[in-house]
């Protein structure tokens, strides 16, 4: 079978539906799963899974719920015991050899076939992605030695205090309840660049620079220069022992290798500020793009963008996912074929609401208020977007997009 079409996947769907509802059902009603696992001596689970997905009338649904042409075939067989005429089995035995066939061609997985499916259903799609997404975390879990509840990013972006013309962002950012198995290795948890890539800048000011944020770590006044200070207030207690390390022209923030360390959960949480982040105006309307690359496993992504007032009015949010490298590389040499096309979404949550609240970090209202307050920001300005990705793909990178129209300040 060379092509698959969706109209192909269609018919097929309908077949299975017509075809194993006549086999199995009864006076033209279709059976419990239990009594048609007793009745006709099959797996009850087996049941249960195609009795819900006979009951769908739309065959594509049929199609995605049904079990594999195994399991089908022994419903099939086991008909003969219970008198259902030949021709009805036949019909059944056919389309249940068509399905093994699509199977076959599509590597002999019925998962594969979901994953085909889901181009025109939607809840097939997310079936897949959700149960895939989670066997890759479980996978990386163990060979990194970590795991961690969420992994945060949220930028308050507001007018800068010193030129009308740019933009300036506070960030809070870390880890909430992030696992260390294996304490023998040390963690990345944040970082940032020293300067620009084309600055001229010597070896001696770069480690100047690192002197500097090393200060600023525990400090209880948030610098201007992009340095960050931890957010005690929700870090763990005691605070983790944190270490700068300079590479090339990018500060990291990291955990330490501890050899002789036990296994723990640890909070650690980071708040900085930069100005001249970016201009205010978009002179053609376009994208503001705020970035995601998860670095470790996670249970859970948030990034959320809360944006003044007085900035990008009427602006909506929308998702991009690409690979991590493409964005090292000029908007001019990415394609089409560097983006992914995964069901996740944006949301608008206006205004500060309860709505605000994230149940997998039951204090996070309370960190955007002390983040505010060190800042010098009023949240009652602010209106928020939100992404949130179960169980994010590491060195994917997850673009939260605020769509600006043309006319917009």
């Amino acid at each position: 079978m060379s092509q698959i079409s969706s109209q192909t996947l269609l018919e097929l769907g309908e077949s299975l539906q017509s075809s194993l509802r006549a086999l199995v059902s009864k006076d033209g009603e279709l059976p419990r799963p239990t009594d048609l696992a007793r009745v006709w001596s099959l797996d009850q689970t087996l049941c249960v899974r195609t009795c819900a997905a006979l009951r769908n009338d739309e065959p594509l649904r049929v199609l995605h719920q049904l079990p594999s042409s195994g399991g089908l075939r022994s419903i099939v067989e086991a008909g003969e015991g219970q008198g259902v005429p030949r021709k009805i089995r036949e019909a059944a035995a056919a389309a249940v050899d068509r399905l093994d066939a699509v199977i076959r061609s599509l590597g002999g997985r019925k998962t594969n076939l979901d994953t085909l499916i889901g181009v025109d259903l939607v809840e097939a799609r997310q079936k897949i992605e959700a149960s895939s997404k989670q066997g890759v975390y479980r996978g990386l879990s163990t060979l990194y030695g970590t795991s961690t509840r969420v992994a945060l990013t949220t930028y308050l972006i507001q007018p800068s205090s010193t030129d009308s013309e740019t933009l300036d962002a506070v960030a809070l950012y870390g880890s909430v309840e992030m696992r260390r198995i294996r304490p023998d290795r040390s963690l990345l948890l944040g970082g940032r660049l020293l300067c620009g890539e084309s600055a001229e800048i010597s070896e001696e000011e770069l480690d100047r620079r690192v002197e500097i944020a090393e200060r600023n770590l525990l400090s209880e006044e948030l610098p201007g220069d992009g340095s960050s200070i931890a957010l005690r207030e929700f870090c763990s207690d005691p605070l983790p022992p944190l270490q700068l390390e300079r590479s090339g022209r990018k500060l990291l923030y990291t955990l330490p290798a501890d050899p002789d360390g036990m296994s723990q959960i640890s909070t650690v949480l980071f708040l900085s500020r930069d100005g001249g982040v970016g201009p205010t105006r978009i002179p053609e309307g376009g994208p503001r793009n705020f970035v995601f690359v998860p670095r470790t496993p996670s249970e859970h992504m948030l990034l959320d963008v809360l944006v003044d007032e007085a900035v990008w009015s009427g602006c909506e949010p929308q998702v991009e996912i690409s690979r991590g490298d493409v964005l090292l590389r000029p908007l001019s040499e990415q394609s089409a074929a560097d983006r992914l096309d995964f069901c996740e979404s944006a949301r608008s949550l206006g205004e500060e609401s309860p709505g605000w609240d994230f149940a997998e970090v039951p204090r996070y209202r309370e960190m955007l208020g002390a983040a505010a307050r060190i800042a010098g920001l009023d949240l009652g300005r602010y209106r928020l977007f939100r992404l949130h990705v179960r169980y994010p793909v590491i060195s994917l990178a997850y673009q939260l997009q605020l769509i600006v129209p043309p006319s917009s300040d």
